[in-house]
């Protein structure tokens, strides 16, 4: 099933789902379709590039973290497996 996103920059590395979305649905970006490979959650980020361990993790331009290990296009983006050092330092 098609499901609602959105990414503001086509250079960004992540997509936000705008619904509720299971595995195997599909978001269009302007980086293409792109099919999930996990359940992802209203609101959550869903990576359009292949990431890996280290990458920045960038939304609206801005590196908003970085991974923690390796992800696939489609794969669910959260505090599982990116990690971010805002607020620590």
């Amino acid at each position: 099933m098609l499901r609602r996103s959105m990414m503001i920059f086509p250079e960004d590395s992540v997509a936000m789902v705008l619904e509720d979305a299971q595995k195997g649905d599909v978001i269009e970006t302007p980086r293409g379709r792109v099919e999930l490979l996990e359940d992802v959650e209203f609101a959550h980020k869903v990576a359009v590039v292949p990431l890996k361990k280290g990458d920045p993790v960038i939304k609206y331009r801005e590196e908003i973290g970085y991974m923690l290990a390796d992800a696939p296009v489609g794969t669910w983006i959260h505090n599982h497996n990116m990690g971010c050092d805002r607020g620590k330092v």
